[in-house]
């Protein structure tokens, strides 16, 4: 039983030194090093690029610049102009295509990159088709307009068409012109109408989504997608399609454009603003100046402005209030119940109910924010905090205020009198006087003369004599005194080791990593060094040290490092 034992902790051990990371340098001594693809690498001696996988040479030390590794083909630079290899390092071409060309198309082409198979160059005084082998792809009879991913823009005989990426037609040129709407999605293509030039859309797989009625495509960004206005100058109407070519609206209103939510849409009549549903279904008429949609937690309502007054509407119209002024903020709602609302009347706030009229009467110079029913404002300068029926939580007698990112908590103080946090469940918690503080998710750190202290949420406390406090995990400290950077009982503040460092990073998955004597370590829980990862030789340690340490978290397999003559070393990290 005892051998099973010894031999279970030995097989522990071993694995817990097979888990730690281990670090390999390549290309020291070089002027730079650029992560092109994977593990690729453009790497600069002497003035001269290379291109390296790991620690295999793929491209000798000879080109001007490597540009970029796209579609597994390196396009390299030598005497401004550009050349073509593979990953194993065979030349496709010689460096002949220029880095320019003398039209700008620069909105809907990458010139010497490929992709999807091809690359769009510069050759004998117009544009043509590579090929991975290094072969004009496209007809002689073809002038090519513009590439982008696997669509391309050509012209025969002067009419318009498309193609593939590898040359292949998409649509004959049949067209009078056609345009890039959407770089390798969307075009438009021009035909006639009564005598008149009108746009048409087309896909990038040439399949017609619009007939030409339009006489100006105009994409617009919203939520992070794209959409087109397809107006029609005739009609005075405007038709909403999506980044794919899918009608959203065909064109019966002057204007049409999406919210921040895939079932409303505004749109306009007669200069004026309301919102129709995605099923045509008009919700609200066109009779606002301007109208725009709030989510709160579940339930949407609207808000409308017609000069000075406020309108806040429901999904079926109902007016729920109407006051002169705007809404800051929402409270809460409760569907076919009142919205609460923080609102501002004559340049001063107050708290409104779509039922009660004013909770509290506008009389505040500024809110803050509000968190949980309470509403951080100011009184003339200073700071405070009342609840929805105006009760003092937190007294008026702060200069500043600051929120934790998710405003987790809101800390009051101004250096002259005792602080105080509200937490987001409502608790306060006093902590004295500071003029530097730093609220966190669940904690804030604070600043007493020159030393730093943190007060955790639940009511634990490190209060040591620490000029910083780093990481707090596992019941290790990791903080810096007037010794220098050690590690520490995170609830005595006992030193847990007798070394100090001038810089050191808490523990993840059994290793941190610590400065000492201008050396950058990698040690284990025992505070014993497992190998020195870079010496005196290098400079700013304390950054790369905080990288290993974050690596995990950041996905990083790579660091790049400067030496003290400014040569640079990638640190590899291999993960066992």
């Amino acid at each position: 039983m005892k051998k099973a034992i010894c031999l279970l902790v030995t097989a522990f051990v071993w694995l817990n030194i097979v888990a730690q990371p281990k670090f390999e340098k390549l290309y020291s001594g070089s002027d730079a090093i650029i992560s092109l693809q994977g593990d690729f690498f453009a790497v600069k001696q002497d003035s001269k690029w290379a291109v390296f996988k790991n620690k295999t040479m793929i491209l000798e030390y000879y080109y001007d610049s490597i540009d970029v590794l796209s579609d597994g083909v390196i396009t390299y630079i030598k005497n401004n102009r550009a050349g073509f290899a593979d990953t194993v390092g065979n030349l496709i071409t010689s460096a002949i295509y220029p880095l320019e060309t003398p039209y700008n198309r620069a909105d809907e082409s990458l010139l010497n990159v490929f992709q999807s198979g091809s690359a769009l160059v510069y050759d004998s005084d117009k544009l043509i088709l590579l090929g991975k082998d290094g072969k004009k792809i496209n007809p002689d009879d073809v002038e090519i307009v513009s590439k982008a991913d696997n669509v391309v823009v050509f012209k025969r005989k002067s009419a318009y068409g498309l193609l593939d990426a590898m040359g292949n037609e998409l649509v004959s040129n049949k067209y009078r012109r056609i345009q890039t709407v959407i770089a390798g999605e969307l075009y438009a293509y021009t035909g006639q109408k009564n005598g008149m030039d009108v746009l048409g859309l087309i896909n990038k797989d040439g399949k017609v989504i619009s007939k030409a009625e339009y006489d100006d495509l105009t994409v617009i960004s919203k939520n992070d997608k794209f959409y087109i206005k397809a107006f029609a100058q005739q009609t005075g109407k405007q038709a909403l399609y999506d980044a794919q070519g899918n009608l959203l609206f065909n064109p019966i209103y002057q204007n049409v454009e999406p919210i921040n939510s895939s079932e409303y849409f505004i749109f306009t009549d007669n200069g004026r603003k309301g919102i129709v549903g995605s099923n045509y279904v008009v919700l609200i008429p066109a009779v606002y100046d301007d109208i725009k949609l709030v989510t709160i937690k579940e339930n949407q309502l609207f808000v409308a402005k017609n000069e000075n007054k406020t309108y806040i509407l429901d999904e079926n119209n109902t007016n729920l209030d109407v006051f002169d002024g705007n809404i800051k903020d929402f409270v809460s709602y409760k569907q076919g119940n009142e919205a609460i609302y923080i609102a501002d009347s004559m340049l001063n706030y107050g708290v409104r109910s779509s039922k009660r009229g004013w909770l509290i009467a506008p009389q505040y110079f500024d809110v803050f924010a509000q968190v949980n029913g309470k509403l951080i404002v100011r009184k003339k300068d200073k700071w405070g905090a009342v609840d929805m029926k105006n009760n003092e939580i937190i007294p008026f007698e702060y200069g500043k205020v600051r929120a934790s990112t998710a405003k987790t908590c809101i800390v009051f103080y101004d250096g002259k009198t005792n602080s105080v946090i509200l937490q987001e469940d409502g608790k306060k918690r006093d902590f004295p006087k500071t003029k530097s503080v730093l609220p966190m998710q669940n904690y804030i750190e604070y600043k007493v003369k020159k030393e730093w202290k943190r007060l955790y949420f639940n009511g634990a406390e490190i209060a040591g004599r620490f000029l910083s406090i780093g990481s707090d995990k596992d019941g290790i400290l990791c903080a810096r005194t007037k010794k220098g950077w050690s590690y520490f009982n995170s609830k005595t503040y006992e030193p847990l080791t007798e070394q100090y460092f001038s810089f050191a990073t808490g523990f993840n998955n059994g290793v941190a990593y610590v400065v000492k004597d201008t050396k950058l370590y990698q040690i284990d829980r025992e505070f014993n060094i497992i190998q020195t990862i870079l010496d005196e030789n290098y400079v700013d340690l304390n950054n790369t040290a905080s990288l290993l340490s974050m690596s995990g978290l950041l996905k990083k397999n790579t660091v790049r490092v400067t030496d003290k003559n400014g040569k640079q070393t990638l640190i590899k990290i291999i993960k066992d």
